[in-house]
């Protein structure tokens, strides 16, 4: 059976836009089969009560923690990772998602970044590895990102031993990829998934990014928007993965009825 998971931001906006408590909103998302979340390292801080006595009440774990880091302009990757460690160690969370940093200024900046990014990729895989904590990238969705295309994943992949792929599979259009092409590019190295699906048209009124080549990508539930995701279910079946499956729809503006939508679709594909 599938595991499910989404990210705790969109419980937070749930109980916003329903006007329901934390708790509340995690109950309902219980409810709905999904029975881990991924929260960003920054979120954990502000939440940490609500977010430690919540999943503990409802028998939730935490699937991975997103990190911002700023490998580009610091170098010194011990003081940086030393803290989210010690979280990871008190969420009692296993996987860290690596954001080492963005680029800005002319080419020869950004390469000079990107370079220091792959270092301190690197280094803290190794440190990750004593800590016992897996390490996973996503196409991040941001032009100042290197990282956002598979061709720039690969090469953190090839700098990083311990680094293995998250497939966010609405992340790709951003920056005007096929987001079949980038699975077969990346086919082997995929250990978790973000399920995002996009519409190029506002139907549900939701929002979303403007896209490199100048398209809006809007939120939408995962299954009604433009994204090939039942080939992309399809093509992780056939390599046999058991990883997590992270429901996301970010800008959406009725999360819960989004949620309760996307895991409706999913499920009857992969229940």
């Amino acid at each position: 059976m599938a595991v499910f998971a989404t990210f705790f931001d969109h419980i937070l906006d749930m109980a916003r836009q329903r006007d329901i408590s934390v708790d509340k909103a995690l109950e309902e998302t219980r409810a709905l089969g999904v029975t881990q979340v991924e929260v960003s390292a920054a979120t954990v801080r502000r939440h940490m009560d609500a977010l430690t006595r919540g999943l503990a009440g409802l028998g939730m774990t935490i699937s991975s923690l997103p990190v911002f880091f700023d490998f580009g302009r610091n170098t010194d990757i011990e003081s940086q990772a030393g803290p989210i460690f010690e979280l990871a160690k008190d969420l009692n969370a296993d996987r860290l998602l690596v954001i080492p940093g963005f680029t800005q200024g002319t080419p020869e900046e950004t390469e000079i970044q990107t370079r220091n990014m792959l270092e301190g990729t690197a280094r803290l895989g190794q440190l990750a590895e004593k800590a016992g904590l897996s390490l996973v990238m996503e196409d991040f969705d941001g032009a100042a990102a290197p990282f956002a295309t598979s061709a720039g994943m690969l090469r953190f992949l090839d700098a990083c031993p311990q680094l293995s792929v998250c497939f966010d599979t609405g992340n790709f259009r951003f920056m005007a990829e096929d987001e079949l092409s980038a699975y077969e590019a990346l086919r082997g190295k995929i250990t978790h998934v973000h399920l995002k699906d996009r519409l190029f048209t506002p139907v549900h009124g939701d929002e979303g990014p403007e896209a490199v080549d100048g398209m809006t990508l809007y939120a939408c539930p995962v299954g009604q928007g433009e994204i090939k995701i039942s080939q992309v279910l399809e093509l992780l079946k056939q390599d046999g993965y058991s990883g997590v499956y992270t429901v996301e729809h970010y800008n959406a503006r009725d999360m819960l009825d989004c949620l309760r939508q996307s895991m409706a679709w999913l499920r009857e594909r992969l229940d």
